[in-house]
């Protein structure tokens, strides 16, 4: 419990830099600048595709497979947990974003897409990482075949990172909506790690 007090108060102290210190936002400026000009030449489908289709596929498919695992199994708990990840993540994220309300980056750095909402912090990064963070746990604590373990983990590291990193590359987030987004799931998913070794593996 001391843990998770201790990271929710330095993620208010690191909200509250992002607010009162224009100085970050300048800093978020310049970084999505210099990636946008080094990926320049790269297709933008390539990032519009990561958050979209495939963004929607990398929610849809966990949760059908973790309905099956969990079901046959009769780890109804478990189930329960883990299908309410994305949806506890995304009503967090909500009322973060309407408190905090800062704005996105401006309109020139924002590539094909044009989100409405607000910008602290990036939903699609803390709900994909809280949702892939909890599948990481599962693999490590359920499955014995080491290569579907290994390779599942090195998959879900890999789209959690580029799901975040594309956000920027697409300019409708600041790095520091990202590093936020990153942060939020962190405190979520220890929350979470703790409740199922509490009362996971029950019916």
């Amino acid at each position: 419990m001391k843990k998770i007090i201790f990271l929710i108060i330095l993620f208010l102290i690191y909200s509250a830099i992002i607010c009162f210190c224009p100085v970050v936002t300048q800093w978020d400026r310049n970084i999505i600048m210099a990636i946008q000009d080094l990926l320049k030449n790269v297709p933008l489908w390539i990032p519009i595709l990561l958050v979209t289709q495939i963004y929607t596929l990398c929610i849809i498919i966990p949760l059908i497979i973790a309905f099956i695992f969990f079901y046959k199994r009769l780890l109804i708990i478990d189930l329960f947990l883990f299908s309410s990840a994305p949806l506890v993540a995304y009503i967090l994220n909500s009322i973060i974003k309407i408190a905090v309300q800062r704005p996105r980056p401006p309109l020139e750095l924002q590539i094909a897409v044009h989100p409405s909402s607000f910008s602290f912090v990036s939903s699609h990064t803390f709900i994909s990482c809280s949702l892939w963070g909890l599948v990481i746990f599962y693999l490590i604590k359920y499955c014995s075949n080491k290569y579907i373990k290994y390779s599942g983990i090195c998959f879900s590291v890999l789209w959690m990172f580029f799901v975040g990193f594309s956000r920027v590359w697409l300019g409708v987030h600041n790095p520091t909506d990202v590093l936020g987004g990153y942060f939020l799931a962190l405190i979520l998913l220890i929350i979470y790690i703790k409740t199922i070794r509490i009362i996971g593996g029950k019916i």
